[in-house]
């Protein structure tokens, strides 16, 4: 099975990713002994981590760490994000019908803990992911079963087709676990999972992977400590611990990298990295993202009140000053027409000159709304790469009072806010979605009935054509087929939903010039089994 979209393997062609693609060391293999001090990498940013469960993990930087800890049976590698490559399993076959998937495991791998990889932690672990019905878990609804009919075999029969399955299976949601460490922890694969499940607590605080390192420790909302996993499999980690430092502020993140006490200040905007561009002990590292930011809407009256009429909903695409969010977003920054970005299936930039005030002023009044209207605006205090989500919501308020539209922002700490958004009680709010795979399908959550249209209260009711096409595309293998579905399903959304697709964001970021082999990946962010510190 192959991931469909054309340009992505270009558009990310600077990214390296580590782990699976590594040289296999044997059975149990032992970092070498080091000379001198140990390696220590020290990283500051600002997370939006909730859980260090791969199961219940549905974060922009879920990836980073379960790519640095965890393994899977397929993981992405070097720059080709479309094609993802044998990692604990060997090689994998699939059967006429298209929906049954046989993976042969690699022999003789074993977890940190030194227990043996077999099938039935694969089994346990995409059971456990499916039954525990968290956040993550829509990624395994096609799943109809999983067998293991010996220990090194692994079969996965899917319901229906899905055109996107192997992209799946390099995101954490199959991140496979030591299932025998999870369960003496009180894990659980079983059907009532979601409620007899208390390994959580215990993930939270101590990973059960075999990837190249092990979580020591986690504050969240301040720092994480990994160490190097002395029975790493594949080739051992070149540093011996990677802390990291939740700083909010991007101006602190770059005080403290000049000074030496961080080697990355990874949240930064562009007004930071201006100045320390020409800094001969810091180098700047650039790169292309899959991140939007969006205006989400709710469609239910109760809640978002004026902007849940449709009409409302248009005229506030109208009246955004598309150009200057771009310019906001920093040099790299595009312009998504609707929900599939850049490098995507299909993906269709907005047009020049999109921005319509009169356009924006006569969907006003034809929704009842001719002197226009107050309302808040929520944005946590977090960044999309570095462009502040209060920066934003102030350029909407900005674009909207020009229609007549009154916005009171309204600012909180983006746990608070996220939850209120997952349970799909906000009005009116700045969000992104970076893709948890590569794959246009990854973008079906915006449609109505799934992840993101259900936080935004957008029923399938009225909306069935849209929904329909969201089917076809999903089983659809046939590039030029699913491109121009991609492009129809753009042009409707563009037209009538309750999101206002603002900026497609660059990734730019700074590190300290004694560290090498330290690149940056779109799903998995850093990635730190090939990173060297210099002395």
């Amino acid at each position: 099975m192959k991931r469909f979209f054309s340009t992505i393997s270009i558009i990310l062609a600077m990214s390296m990713l580590f782990g699976c693609a590594a040289k296999e060391q044997g059975t149990n293999a032992e970092a070498p002994a080091q000379s001198g001090e140990e390696k220590t990498l020290v990283i500051g940013l600002s997370s939006d981590w909730q859980t260090m469960d791969p199961a219940q993990m549905y974060e922009v930087f879920g990836n980073m760490y379960t790519y640095a800890v965890y393994d899977n049976l397929y993981k992405l590698e070097g720059s080709d994000l479309s094609d993802p490559k044998p990692c604990l399993a060997s090689e994998y076959t699939l059967d006429d019908t298209g929906k049954v998937y046989t993976f042969k495991l690699k022999q003789g791998l074993k977890f940190a803990s030194g227990n043996p990889i077999t099938s039935k932690d694969v089994l346990f672990s995409i059971n456990r992911t499916k039954n525990l019905k968290g956040n993550t878990a829509h990624h395994t609804d096609g799943i109809e079963k999983v067998e293991a009919p010996d220990d090194y075999t692994v079969i996965i029969t899917l319901s229906q087709k899905d055109a996107s399955f192997m992209a799946k299976i390099a995101n954490n949601t199959f991140s496979i676990l030591d299932s025998e460490i999870v369960k003496q922890n009180g894990g659980t694969d079983a059907l009532d999972a979601s409620t007899t499940d208390k390994a959580t607590a215990f993930l939270n605080q101590s990973s059960a992977g075999s990837g190249a390192f092990v979580l020591k420790s986690w504050v969240p909302s301040t720092e994480m400590v990994l160490e190097k996993n002395p029975n790493y499999w594949g080739t051992p980690a070149q540093i011996d611990r990677v802390i990291i430092k939740e700083i909010p502020d991007p101006n602190t993140q770059v005080q403290m990298l000049e000074k030496g006490e961080i080697d990355v200040a990874f949240t930064l905007g562009q007004d930071q990295t201006s100045l320390i561009k020409d800094k001969p002990n810091l180098k700047i590292v650039s790169a292309p993202t899959a991140t939007c930011s969006f205006l989400m809407m709710n469609q239910d009256a109760t809640i978002g009140g004026p902007v849940s009429n449709p009409d409302v909903q248009q005229a506030i695409r109208y009246a955004l000053d598309y150009n200057g969010l771009k310019l906001l977003a920093g040099e790299g920054a595009l312009l998504p027409l609707s929900f599939v970005p850049e490098g995507f299936t299909g993906a269709k930039q907005r047009p020049d000159g999109y921005q319509n005030i009169d356009k924006a002023k006569e969907l006003l009044a034809k929704a009842g709304y001719k002197d226009g209207f107050t309302i808040t605006l929520t944005a946590a205090n977090y960044d999309s790469e570095g462009l502040e989500w209060p920066v934003i919501a102030q350029k909407v308020a900005d674009d909207l009072s020009k229609v007549g539209i009154t916005v009171k922002i309204e600012t909180g700490e983006i746990g608070v806010v996220i939850d209120a958004y997952r349970q799909g009680k906000s009005p009116f709010l700045v969000m992104h979605w970076s893709p948890d795979y590569y794959d246009v399908n990854n973008q079906l959550v915006y449609v109505p009935g799934d992840v993101i249209g259900t936080r935004a209260n957008w029923p399938v009711a009225g909306n069935e054509a849209l929904v329909a096409l969201a089917g076809q595309i999903a089983v659809e293998s046939d590039t030029a087929a699913r491109t121009k579905i991609s492009e129809q399903m753009q042009d409707m959304m563009a037209e009538q939903s309750p999101y206002a697709f603002m900026v497609q964001h660059p990734k730019i970021f700074a590190i300290n010039a004694k560290v090498e082999g330290l690149e940056y990946n779109d799903l998995c962010k850093l990635q730190l089994g090939n990173v060297k510190i210099n002395d």
